[in-house]
């Protein structure tokens, strides 16, 4: 492992990059604050201590859970659902254990691009858009982020998840969380999520106020402590349906 350097936030050059690579991270060869929490997470599924620190043993389990695995090339187009879903990125090289359900947290009626998305997203330091599939107003799904790169949607759930939002989720004043969904929104929240549950069989389905964090460790997330309101629907009734079409466990 001596080619390998011990690195730690805020490290930057070939090998940051090459850690980035390994996490299947956005490259840009700095380690800053989204690669250390993306460090943290790998290291706490992997059984090693949660520091953020890349040493000899952090490197020597990503080196050989990258051996053997070929790349994926990925592309970014609009997919129909009811028509095709056959564009939808293929399975992702990561290890998948949630797909984490958002809203854009704008106006109903409102239409937003993935440009637009992504603009958003840069001005708040992420290298690109952070979800990975985004539900347009006509109920048009389009990739967003690489599947294969971990996202940048849910603090402490990005490394292992995949991120989907729907445009909307307030009402027409911008302040109150609402359900916006368009019938057409609906049905390809539906196909999509049933898509994926074949992709990722053991993955859990949640709503982004679904992981706040449990103040009282009653092993149960109250309304009263959810941090926000995304994705202003209860996603509860999603993995009902799911269940019924026996797609999700």
């Amino acid at each position: 492992m001596e080619q390998y350097p011990t690195i730690r936030r805020p490290n930057e050059g070939e090998a940051v990059a090459a850690l980035q690579r390994l996490l299947h991270l956005q490259v840009d060869s700095v380690f800053g604050p989204l690669t250390e929490e993306a460090v943290k997470e790998w290291q706490t599924w992997h059984g090693l201590k949660p520091d953020g620190v890349v040493g000899p043993r952090t490197w020597a389990k990503l080196l050989k859970e990258e051996a053997g695995v070929n790349e994926i090339e990925q592309k970014r187009d609009v997919v129909i659902v009811g028509v095709d879903l056959s564009r939808v990125h293929p399975t992702s090289r990561r290890s998948i254990s949630e797909i984490i359900i958002h809203c854009t947290a704008t106006p109903e009626g409102r239409e937003v691009s993935i440009d637009e998305l992504t603009r958003w997203h840069k001005k708040r330091g992420f290298s690109t858009i952070g979800y990975h599939y985004v539900i347009g107003l006509d109920g048009k799904i389009r990739n967003g982020r690489n599947i294969d790169v971990a996202g940048a949607h849910c603090v402490g759930h990005n490394t292992h998840s995949v991120g989907v939002v729907y445009v909307g989720g307030l009402a027409a004043d911008g302040k109150t969380p609402k359900d916006t969904r368009t019938a057409a929104q609906r049905k390809s929240l539906l196909a999509l999520l049933t898509r994926l549950c074949k992709l990722y069989p053991n993955a859990r389905i949640c709503g982004h106020r679904e992981l706040s964090k449990d103040q009282n460790g009653d092993g149960i997330i109250s309304p009263w402590e959810w941090e926000k309101q995304c994705p202003s629907f209860d996603v509860s009734e999603l993995r009902t349906e799911l269940r019924k079409i026996k797609v999700y466990k």
